[in-house]
Formats: C-alpha cells, structure tokens, sequence
C-alpha cells in the first residue's frame, strides 16, 4: 500500500535549523503518556521492649538494642528484655536509647559520654541494614553536649556505617539544634509532641517552609495512633512507624506514595 506524503512526513523526527533530530525525553514522555510509577517509600517498624514485627517492616526494622538511663549520679544501662521474632533476611538497624531524667538531671552528663559512646558501636556492631540509631531526647542545657556526642560517635563508627538520630518536633523550629549535626540521618518524631502539639501539627501540615531544612523531606517518624495527611506523609522517601501497642494486633499499614517532587531532581 502507498502512503499519502502528507501521512508519511507526519512519522518523520522533528528536526532543528541545522538538521539535527529532536527526540521526546524519557522524562517528557513520562509526563505525556502518564506511565510513571510511582516510587514506593521506605516503611520501617520501630520495635521497642516487647514488640512484634509487622508484616509490612518484614524487609527492615529498626528494633530496640539497649536502654542508657541518666538520673542524678546514677547511669544506669540495660539490653533489651526480649529480641523479637524477625523474618529471614530482616534488615536490622540497631537502635541506643538514651534517657535523660528531666525529674533526676544528671549530675555530671559529662561522665556518660564514654559509655553511651561504647553502647552505640557495640549497637552498630549488630546491625545488617549499616545504620545504627541514637535516640536521646537532650534538654536545651544539655544541646553542646549532645552535638558533641554525636560527632564522637560519628568518628568512632566505621566508614560505612551510617549514623541516624531521631529529633523531637520541637527542634525543627530551632537552627541550633540541628544544623551542623555530625548524623547521615536525622529523623524528627512526629509524635507525642507534648504541650505544643497543635502549634506543631499546623506547622507540619501547612507551613513546613518554616521547618529546619533536615525536617522537611527525606525522613521522618510518625505514629498511627496521631495521623497525618496522605500529603504529609509523601513528603518523605523514609518513614519509620512506633506503634504505642507494640503493634500487636496491628491492623495498620502504610500508604506507600511518595510525592513526585521529592523524587525527581
């Protein structure tokens, strides 16, 4: 069959002053056609004394490995009671808590720096996902004290081995906290945010511009029992989940969309 040439030009590249053929990016004809797929965020189940794995965190879980108690004169430590029942091939990211008495302050928070410091590399040296997460929830008085700490224990870990750190929401708001913090990862706790909770969920949910940058995007730890929008949620590639029942007879599951914008350079 012979095709018209007004039919046949129209299969014909577009091409420029000088000859050159134009093609469509991937990218365009990703826009074009509306063929992209979605990319599925990372969804990690904290489990803390006594919890049970979900079966979305079965790929990675980030499970409680030793308690540091700091009260008075007293530092007091302790493993975990139990260790939970794991899927074969569970990523593991060990997890160093670190409470600060604010009823009890530490008389000298200087003389726990070389246990908490020993406690997080014995904590990485379990890990098979190469992270390994500090959780200390430090006082303003306490904020030198904690960077410094931080970038002890960043130098002390392996090349490979990341260091994450959870945030209280409140240091969002505060540069100091959080700027030139020595951690690969910083995740803020969208959760139990105590007295300032619904000055903080307005901020996360409509005016995150207002955020510390390390707040905004990337990751962040959220709580089924104190829910965000799906909108919220997509802002982040990175989520980890702590359930207030330990997530027995969880029936939660994670939305797994993460906003376009968030994804794409």
């Amino acid at each position: 069959m012979q095709l018209h040439p007004r039919h046949t030009a129209s299969r014909q590249p577009r091409r420029g002053a000088a000859g050159r053929v134009f093609a469509p990016s991937a990218a365009l004809l990703c826009a074009l056609l509306c063929t992209c797929v979605p990319a599925a965020a990372q969804q990690i189940a904290w489990l803390w004394d006594e919890a049970e794995l979900p079966a979305w965190s079965a790929q990675e879980a980030a499970v409680l490995h030793r308690h540091v108690l700091l009260s008075g004169a007293a530092i007091r430590t302790r493993p975990r009671m139990r260790q939970p029942a794991l899927a074969a091939g569970t990523r593991v990211t060990p997890v160093l808590h670190v409470e600060v008495s604010t009823v009890h302050p530490p008389e000298d928070i200087e003389g726990s720096r070389a246990l908490i410091v020993g406690a997080a590399l014995d904590a990485a040296a379990d890990s098979s996902s190469g992270w390994v997460q500090l959780d200390m929830e430090a006082k303003p008085s306490q904020r030198q004290f904690y960077h410094s700490l931080v970038r002890q224990i960043r130098a002390a870990l392996p090349p490979r081995m990341r260091l994450s750190v959870t945030a209280l929401t409140w240091w969002c708001r505060s540069p100091a906290w959080l700027d030139n913090l020595d951690a690969d990862e910083v995740v803020p706790m969208f959760f139990r945010m105590g007295r300032d909770n619904a000055e903080l969920r307005e901020l996360i949910e409509h005016q995150p511009e207002r955020l510390h940058q390390r707040c905004r995007g990337g990751t962040a730890g959220f709580s089924p029992q104190e829910p965000f929008s799906a909108e919220v949620e997509a802002r982040y590639t990175k989520r980890y989940w702590f359930d207030r029942r330990a997530w027995r007879r969880s029936t939660f599951t994670p939305t797994q969309i993460v906003s376009q914008s968030r994804t794409t350079p």
